[in-house]
Order: structure tokens, then sequence, then C-alpha cells
């Protein structure tokens, strides 16, 4: 088994409680964006692997829609046994991001003071992507984070694009445990 997808790798994250617990909310918030029932999209539409090898393992995980990473979250300390988040990237769509606030990338960007807006051109979302990035640790970037994501439109517009792309190739590195776990908390946050 890869390990990505193994029951280990999840275990090694969950007895991380403080990383584990900012990972699930972070991944349930953007799921829930992105689709509206996302424990039928799984695998189809979404995967999510733990503690990957991807950038020398320096990733905690990565959430892939289709063919494209979405999210994921690097470690302070790649490759060493520390698993304390350092930065996160996410990936909305560009012309969603401006119609949601009503505001161009250029303005968005010069204003942000605790997320970075990095333009993509990346094939898998047409030219329609921007990947804001923030330290984890960060308020002002969490806040700054929930203004520009408002009622989710730039991720739900992306998702779209990217679901009809078809599957991605990333079946292979799902973490199942890790899923679970992610479609616990959301399931938790329909019945709050």
């Amino acid at each position: 088994m890869i390990p990505s997808a193994s029951e280990e790798n999840f275990r090694r994250l969950e007895r991380d409680e403080e990383m584990f617990a900012g990972s699930i909310g972070l991944i349930s918030a953007y799921l829930e964006c992105a689709f509206s029932d996302p424990a039928s999209e799984e695998v189809e539409r979404w995967t999510l692997n733990c503690l990957p090898s991807t950038n020398r393992d320096a990733r905690l995980f990565t959430l892939n829609i289709g063919p494209m990473e979405v999210l994921f979250v690097e470690r302070a300390d790649a490759g060493g046994a520390d698993l304390t988040a350092g930065f996160m990237s996410l990936y909305v769509s560009r012309s969603a991001l401006e119609e949601e606030t009503g505001t161009s990338i250029e303005a968005l960007a010069q204003s942000a003071a605790a997320v970075e807006l990095v333009p993509s051109r990346l094939a898998s979302a047409d030219g329609d992507a921007i990947r804001l990035v923030a330290h984890i640790a960060d308020e002002a970037a969490a806040d700054e984070l929930d203004a520009l994501i408002g009622t989710g439109l730039p991720i739900r517009r992306l998702a779209e694009k990217l679901v009809m792309k078809g599957r991605g190739p990333y079946e292979q590195y799902h973490n199942r445990w890790f899923a679970v776990a992610v479609l616990d908390e959301i399931e938790r946050n329909a019945a709050a």
C-alpha cells in the first residue's frame, strides 16, 4: 500500500491532536463549499492523502478534486518527526473570487496583509485558478480567508470546473481512514 493511503500515516497524524483537528476542519470546510453532498462524491470527484511524500514529506495532507490539488498544508519541519503545520495553500476560482468580493485580483493582492494571492495558470482549471497562501496559525490570515471565500462561491466554481475534467489520477493515494474522519466532521457540522 502507498504510505499516504495507509492507516499508519492516518494514525500518525491523528496522534497529533492539534494538527489533526486543524486538518479535519480545513478539509471539511473546503468540501462543504465544493459539494452539496461530499460523501457521495468521495473518490469519484475528490481524494485525500495523508502525510504524502510530495516535496520530501513536506505536507500534512493534500486534497484533490478531479485532476488538481486544491488544498494542502505544508509542514514547518519537512521530513522531520514534528508535524507542526506551516503554510496552507488553497485554490479557488479567480473569476468567482472577483465576483464574490466585487474587487479585482490585483486590488485584492495589494490590500491583503496576511494572505498571499498567487496567480495560477494550471491547465486543469483552464487558467481560472488562484492560490491563496497563508500561515496556518495566523488569526489575521484566517479572517482574511473568510472574507475572501465569503459564501464559498470561489471554491464551488473551481470544483464544478474540475469535476468536468473527470476523475483525477490520485485514487491510489486516497486515505480512506482520513476521509471517514473528514466525513464524520461534515456530518457533525450538519447536525449542529
